[in-house]
């Protein structure tokens, strides 16, 4: 027995701040179009996926990785029946809290701000969607659905947030609700999506980079089951070709895996288990056993082949510099903040001063793309 389980726009639990119905577009719908009109979305352009985002034009950066996040996250909600909106809205959103240069960016940050309970890219996207953006003259923020809001700072599992962050962004998450239970299918679907979405991207681009061989990604776990070379060396495919080909199969071979072992659990559900919530007690989109495990070895390969590659390491550790500087910088020169993000009401419920600053020194630099933040390290880098 298979249930409609598709997130309802019209019984959503509203937005923080009340709004007319818009008479085309349901509130996901609107949730999403927000987004992508978002100075923070536009930003993804030039930040780091792996490479900085100014090394190479057709590596992925955050942005494009965030699309095809997206793409194949649509293609999951749409085959198990889920709402193809709010899945994508949350797809759009998921990475817009991450700093410059990645991953280190956020290492970084976290060590620099711990007294204020450190960085995280997902509360930090919940707090540029809630109290940081401004495109509106009545509100902060986007004023997104409760719903949205949930797969945001959920998506990854439920969030036990820092006691500093639960004060500071505490309207948010009590509107948001219990941080125990798992958030929408939609929203499972966002995160299941991008783990597919980096396994095969970076894999193809750690390639191109030439990091990677063909000789190293015969060898890897579970991508080499996917390059078929014997019939391809006689048609004379290109190598690269058929590393692009195992990249497609990949992604085919994760997207069938997901809907099919999802379908699995929710068939095994009854009425009594949804009416009472516990269809969130769990995660209900995964991976079958099997093909986790692979996706778990293929991920250590990339970590430990790739990610922490010679190449790489050289760009994380100048990452580390540039951040570690500007943080430097900007906590001894306050005043050379934007007035615009100094004069955000947020900062104002800060009674400690310091923990104003550290707040928005974090906020500054987390906003940055890549090529900021090393223009602005090129002019500070003596002081």
């Amino acid at each position: 027995m298979f249930f409609n389980l598709a997130a309802n726009p019209e019984k959503s639990c509203g937005r923080m701040f009340s709004e007319k119905p818009c008479p085309l577009r349901t509130v996901f719908q609107r949730d999403r179009d927000r987004i992508i009109h978002s100075k923070a979305f536009r930003r993804l352009k030039f930040k780091s996926q792996v490479f900085f985002a100014n090394t190479n034009d057709l590596y992925r950066t955050r942005l494009t990785h965030t699309i095809e996040v997206s793409q194949i996250a649509r293609t999951i909600a749409f085959n198990l029946g889920l709402n193809l909106d709010l899945c994508e809205a949350i797809a759009l959103s998921h990475d817009l809290g991450h700093p410059p240069f990645g991953h280190t960016g956020e290492e970084v940050l976290n060590e620099l701000m711990l007294r204020v309970g450190g960085f995280n890219h997902n509360v930090q996207t919940l707090k540029i969607v809630s109290r940081l953006e401004r495109q509106y003259s009545s509100f902060y923020g986007l004023n997104l659905t409760c719903e949205t809001l949930e797969g945001i700072l959920k998506h990854n599992g439920p969030f036990d947030c820092e006691e500093e962050t639960k004060n500071m962004l505490r309207n948010e998450i009590t509107f948001i609700g219990d941080s125990n239970l798992y958030p929408t299918l939609e929203s499972q679907v966002a995160s299941i999506a991008d783990d597919i979405a980096y396994c095969s991207h970076d894999i193809f681009d750690g390639y191109d980079s030439e990091i990677l061989t063909l000789s190293d990604l015969r060898n890897s776990p579970f991508f080499s089951d996917f390059l078929i070379e014997k019939n391809s060396k006689e048609r004379n495919v290109p190598e690269d070709m058929i590393v692009a080909q195992a990249c497609r199969d990949l992604i085919k071979e994760l997207v069938n895996d997901v809907i099919e072992e999802t379908k699995k659990k929710l068939s095994l559900m009854n009425n009594e288990q949804i009416s009472d919530k516990a269809l969130y007690e769990k995660p209900k989109v995964s991976f079958s056993m099997d093909t986790s495990l692979k996706v778990n070895n293929l991920k250590k390969f990339l970590f430990d082949n790739f990610y922490r590659s010679s190449v790489i390491n050289v760009m994380r550790k100048k990452g580390e510099e540039v951040i570690t500087k500007l943080f430097m910088y900007y906590t001894k020169n306050y005043n050379s903040l934007p007035e615009t993000l100094k004069g955000n009401p947020h900062y104002l419920s800060f009674s400690d001063l310091e923990c104003r600053k550290l707040n928005l020194v974090g906020d500054f630099i987390g906003g940055m793309t890549d090529k900021y933040a090393l223009d602005i390290y090129e002019k500070i880098r003596n002081y």
